[in-house]
């Protein structure tokens, strides 16, 4: 049964490494609804009264709680008390309660979870989305939209001023820095994610990164016997990021060959994608594709796609469907 005259249509429980996507959530959920976001490092020790007062809001006092879940939810001192009342609150409501969403890929999930219950999976859905979703469960609990107030109105312009200043800073030393680092983190899960698929199957993909300060050209080689793929990172100037670029090319020819093997033939590109670097609204740095309004993809997401469209490659050269002179 719906809630009946909740305080809040929505509660978000969260990790404090999540702070930056629950603030998006509830920027956009709090448009139209009543939304419980406790701004607080989730981490600190606080008085038993403090935690106590942290159970209502979720156990008696909104429609829908949201978890943005990681395997540590439930093991601090916050969420352990929040995970507590929500439980409560799944009990009353046969789970109608709960929006779980899964922020990281894992089979770590709490026991008490059905495993029939619907869950979202963040590298699924982007955040408007997942925000669509949340709507129509408040709706479907018994929610609805209430009308936006000048003083409301005026907080979202802020906080979309504030969105194309953060994301304006791109550009910004500390910006290039962090893209930077983004892509040798990219670089580093794609070789990760090869060995897995390695050890996995009866694949010898090869990987190796060439990563020099100064250099136009950033590099992640992917090779296996008869294809490859090259991931680079072109930024032709140090200090601006302008004409800066992720590109994804494949190729019909093992890339990466022993000391004294040569190709009769040049590798030949088949295929080539161009990501720009990007900023979410949840303040985290991604990679949205040149040509098109396409969602922002996680340097995780980014790194997972293109070992993924690796293997397709693989698949469809063992298949015969790999064009070649």
């Amino acid at each position: 049964m719906p809630v009946e005259n909740p305080a809040y249509d929505v509660a978000i429980s969260f990790l404090y490494e999540d702070l930056a996507l629950a603030q998006a959530l509830y920027e956009k959920l709090s448009e139209g609804l009543e939304v419980f976001f406790f701004l607080r490092n989730q981490e600190e020790l606080v008085a038993t009264d403090g935690l106590e007062s942290m159970r209502e809001p979720f156990r008696n006092e909104s429609r829908l709680n949201i978890v943005l879940y990681r395997p540590r939810w439930g093991h601090t001192r916050w969420t352990s008390v929040e995970e507590a009342a929500i439980k409560d609150s799944c009990l009353d409501t046969g789970f109608k309660s709960l929006f779980f969403f899964v922020i990281e890929p894992t089979t770590e999930l709490p026991k008490w979870l059905p495993e029939t219950h619907v869950r979202f999976n963040y590298s699924d859905f982007t955040l408007d989305q997942a925000v669509g979703a949340i709507k129509a469960r408040v709706q479907e609990r018994g929610g609805h939209y209430k009308p936006l107030t000048p003083a409301r109105r005026a907080e979202l312009i802020k906080a979309e001023d504030d969105y194309r200043h953060d994301r304006s800073q791109l550009s910004s030393s500390q910006g290039i820095s962090q893209i930077v680092e983004n892509v040798k983190a990219l670089f580093e899960q794609i070789c990760g994610q090869c060995e897995e698929a390695n050890c996995s199957g009866n694949l010898s993909i090869q990987c190796k990164i060439t990563l020099k300060p100064g250099v136009v050209e950033q590099t992640c080689v992917l090779s296996e016997e008869r294809v490859g793929m090259v991931v680079t990172w072109y930024q032709p100037s140090f200090n601006w990021i302008e004409s800066a670029m992720l590109i994804v090319r494949e190729f019909n020819r093992s890339l990466l060959l022993p000391p004294g093997y040569m190709h009769w033939d040049r590798p030949e590109m088949i295929k080539e994608s161009k990501y720009v670097p990007d900023l979410s609204r949840a303040r985290d740095y991604g990679w949205t594709l040149k040509q098109g309004n396409q969602p922002i993809i996680s340097t995780k997401e980014m790194a997972s796609k293109t070992v993924l469209q690796f293997l397709e490659l693989i698949e469809r050269d063992r298949c015969g469907r790999v064009r070649r002179k």
